[in-house]
């Protein structure tokens, strides 16, 4: 859990604060326990988050699709994460991924991506909205739609660029299973971000963790039951970390 020093630190830069409230102290105390290292805010918006990792230590690196919103010092790269990041093969040994990979496409390519660009054993950390937890579930069911409705929005076939929402949700499952046919290993997971009215929905949520211990070995490996059935994930907040490492690429059982 993020302490007070990295909110104070996160207080004094003069950027704005995009993300949910926590997030960027969480990733940090996550940061501040790996070696120092080059790194990557990837998309860094403002770029508020390179700057704190530069102010502890790290060399840090910033990439955004959009050059005018950023304000920071650090170095700065114009990407598009549709169609690839323009470094070299284990660029960096830690790499910050926060709120960007639900608005994309093809998150698949940007998770290659990341995976060649970090060194081997390097760590990324993917923020994202936790969809797993049991009102989310719930939505879905009564809904059909894990996000904010998806809108068909005039001028983006056109060429015009902007911010098209949560397009692709992804739960843990499917963002663990991509990872790891990108080489990246989950070594953890975990949640910020109470959310209150849910609090009513605890005994399907216990249902849920019941029910997952009557699965198969095979089949809780494959739904990543130890990190997705789990009654902080159920019942945890809005914002997931996954943090994972890039390891020797390999083939899945079938």
């Amino acid at each position: 859990m993020a302490d007070k020093r990295y909110a104070d630190l996160l207080h004094s830069l003069d950027a704005e604060q995009l993300s949910y409230p926590g997030t960027f102290e969480e990733a940090l105390a996550i940061a501040d326990t790996l070696p120092r290292c080059r790194t990557l805010d990837v998309p860094c918006g403002p770029g508020r988050m390179a700057e704190a990792l530069s102010r502890i230590g790290f060399s840090a690196y910033a990439a955004d699709l959009n050059a005018a919103g950023y304000r920071g010092s650090a170095a700065f790269c114009t990407v598009d994460l549709e169609l690839g990041l323009p470094y070299a093969d284990g660029a960096f040994g830690f790499i910050y991924c926060g709120d960007g990979i639900e608005h994309l496409e093809n998150p698949v390519t940007l998770l290659r991506e990341l995976a060649r660009i970090l060194t081997d054993q390097g760590v990324l950390v993917i923020v994202t909205p936790n969809y797993l937890n049991v009102e989310r579930r719930l939505r879905f069911l009564l809904s059909g739609s894990l996000a904010q409705p998806i809108k068909r929005l005039p001028g983006y076939y056109e060429g015009k660029r902007f911010d098209r929402g949560h397009i692709n949700p992804l739960t843990l499952t499917r963002l663990a299973y991509f990872a790891e046919n990108a080489g990246l290993e989950l070594e953890r997971s975990q949640t910020i971000g109470t959310k209150k009215g849910q609090r009513w929905l605890a005994p399907l949520a216990a249902l849920i963790v019941m029910l997952g211990r009557f699965e198969t070995p095979r089949r809780r490996s494959n739904l990543f039951a130890d990190h997705t059935q789990t009654w902080s994930m159920l019942m945890g907040g809005k914002q997931l970390f996954a943090i994972f490492r890039r390891v020797k690429s390999r083939t899945l059982a079938p």
